[in-house]
């Protein structure tokens, strides 16, 4: 075999041992580790719920690995995304958001005023829900659009994937009928694939694999479809 060839195949080889997310990840360890670790994998408190959901809206128009890289700052920002804590920021905390400086770009949050101002007019809708006894809880509430089973999918390739589901919608339609803002079908989709209420680990990978593994042992059961 000539040289050639043998780097060729090393080369194919090499990227079929590749996680199927490389291709977007790429060598960013922080987007890499987030994909591994926590992509797919159930949230359950309240404000891993709620932070998922701000970041989400955050991401808009964005990529997520600009949004990733600034996780730090918006914790900081929101106040661990405690949902009393939010709902009681005011115009003058949004004011200084927007004008924070910093030579290092993951210390500081995406400066869109809707965006930021969104997360408050949230984190108040929540807290309304719960006073006028609409939702007992956030968590169950939003569990509730996958009939608190997370859905285990079976697409062979990312390009099977949709951007928006019939469960999306709903959600999405929902959460707008109830007043929250940056809440669309396709970022109510990436909220559910992020926060495991649906995995989308193409079939056949390691990633799907351990994922069903993991969801067998899963009280209250899983859905596959």
């Amino acid at each position: 075999m000539s040289s050639k060839s043998e780097k060729k195949r090393k080369r194919a080889v090499e990227q079929q041992q590749q996680p199927w997310f490389s291709k977007f990840t790429q060598d960013d360890p922080l987007y890499i580790d987030y994909m591994e670790r926590e992509w797919g994998f159930e949230k359950q408190t309240e404000e891993e719920l709620f932070e998922k959901l701000s970041l989400e809206g955050a991401q808009s128009g964005l990529s997520w690995r600009t949004i990733l890289h600034k996780r730090e700052a918006y914790r900081k920002a929101f106040h661990g995304f405690h949902i009393d804590k939010v709902a009681a920021m005011t115009e003058g905390d949004v004011e200084r958001l927007l004008s924070k400086k910093s030579n290092d770009s993951t210390q500081l949050v995406v400066r869109h005023r809707g965006k930021l101002e969104s997360v408050i007019n949230n984190a108040a809708v929540i807290q309304q829900l719960k006073a006028d006894g609409t939702i007992s809880s956030f968590k169950e509430y939003l569990w509730s659009f996958v009939n608190n089973q997370p859905i285990l999918n079976q697409w062979k390739s990312l390009r099977d994937m949709p951007s928006k589901t019939d469960e999306s919608e709903c959600m999405s339609k929902a959460l707008k009928k109830h007043g929250f803002k940056f809440v669309g079908p396709t970022t109510c989709y990436a909220f559910m694939q992020s926060c495991g209420f649906v995995i989308d680990h193409p079939v056949g990978t390691k990633h799907w694999a351990e994922a069903e593994k993991r969801l067998k042992k899963r009280k209250g059961g899983y859905q596959i479809r």
